[in-house]
């Protein structure tokens, strides 16, 4: 029924977090946040071992032959199950923030989709807890739907990691992988967030800025399939941490720049919340405030018949794209004022927060 909301569970989230509570909400945050840089951590780590140990070493060899040559598509289809994603312990990861999932269209499980999230922030927090994972019930709320979240594929060549994602239900973002999962059945439906690691380096508290204007590829896939296009906001994402800004052309900057281009990865330097009270110096999870994710009623999209090669099929892209970002406005406007009002008067900008909502700063706008 459109207007439903999952949470957590309400016992773990009506009340300040116990030691431990909190305890255990920011260990489910850590293993979250190292899964999703887990190349950076895996790769050393199995080189590591295969140094130390001529056992190791062969083993490495062998499974890398396997990852690499034998088995090196399983991140691009269906088959599989996902135990690590309904894990309960999970709960505590929305029960942090707290997160919650808001529905305002029921979606008929013979149908396809792709749910685009916005913004992604600097770590897709709220996203990780309401699509990634169990945590916020998405299951229950839009029944009969298979949802795979989708990666970069350097996620799925990283020993060990790349058994851990595709057991939590994770696929690879490749164009391949994406006709493969949104055609095999009825009720499949991808889950990405278009901004990607260029936007994680825009992120402000109380900001909106979307890097939109030139991601048509989700455009091009939806048109392929058929598959209905879900806009999805989540209001209160870019206040969860503070976001340095090096200058333009700095040493810094260009370090920024590189790594992204070379991994796919953005290294934003922020300062959150810290694992103990009052941590000030090293502050790398997220802050606990209130992020409310909105999804949007699905946008129904014929599959193209002809060439994909035709102005005609172009034309269609940018129609549908533009469609899109209409809904996403659209989204925004209704919602807005409910999750994300702006601060009273006089409100300080340190103030991110009234404890049930955070407050914006800026509207929504397509920056890129």
């Amino acid at each position: 029924m459109a207007g439903d909301t999952a949470s957590s569970d309400p016992a773990h989230s009506a009340a300040p977090a116990s030691m431990w509570q909190s305890a255990q909400q920011k260990l489910a945050l850590t293993i979250i946040m190292a899964q999703l840089i887990g190349p950076f951590i895996y790769w050393p780590v199995s080189l590591l071992l295969a140094y130390k140990s001529t056992f190791m070493m062969g083993f490495m060899a062998a499974y890398l032959v396997y990852i690499f040559v034998l088995d090196n598509t399983a991140h691009m289809q269906p088959q599989g199950s996902a135990p690590i994603r309904s894990l309960k312990f999970w709960r505590h990861l929305a029960d942090y923030f707290p997160a919650k999932l808001h529905k305002t269209a029921d979606l008929d499980p013979s149908g396809n989709y792709i749910f685009a999230a916005h913004p992604h922030g600097v770590a897709c927090m709220s996203h990780t807890a309401n699509f990634l994972t169990e945590a916020s019930g998405f299951s229950k709320l839009y029944p009969g739907i298979s949802l795979y979240p989708l990666l970069l594929d350097s996620h799925f060549f990283a020993p060990f990691h790349r058994e851990i994602a595709l057991r939590s239900g994770f696929r690879g973002i490749s164009r391949q992988s994406c006709l493969n999962l949104l055609t095999a059945r009825a009720g499949s439906a991808v889950f990405l967030v278009p901004g990607g690691a260029a936007e994680a380096l825009l992120s402000q508290p109380g900001t909106c800025d979307l890097i939109m204007m030139k991601r048509k590829g989700i455009m091009r896939v939806a048109l392929q399939t058929g598959a209905s296009l879900v806009p999805v906001l989540a209001f209160g994402e870019t206040s969860l941490f503070d976001v340095a800004e090096p200058k333009p052309g700095s040493f810094i900057a260009t370090c920024q720049q590189l790594i992204r281009r070379l991994t796919g990865f953005a290294i934003p330097l922020i300062h959150g919340e810290g694992f103990w009270p009052n941590a000030k110096a090293f502050a790398p999870l997220p802050r606990a405030l209130p992020v409310h994710t909105v999804v949007g009623a699905p946008l129904p999209v014929k599959r193209w018949q002809g060439s994909r090669d035709s102005p005609e099929f172009t034309a269609a892209v940018d129609a549908l794209h533009a469609e899109y970002c209409q809904a996403l406005k659209a989204l925004w406007n209704t919602h807005k004022d409910t999750y994300a009002p702006k601060p009273p008067p006089g409100t300080p900008a340190s103030v991110l927060s009234n404890g049930s909502v955070c407050y914006r700063r800026k509207s929504l706008e397509f920056v890129q």
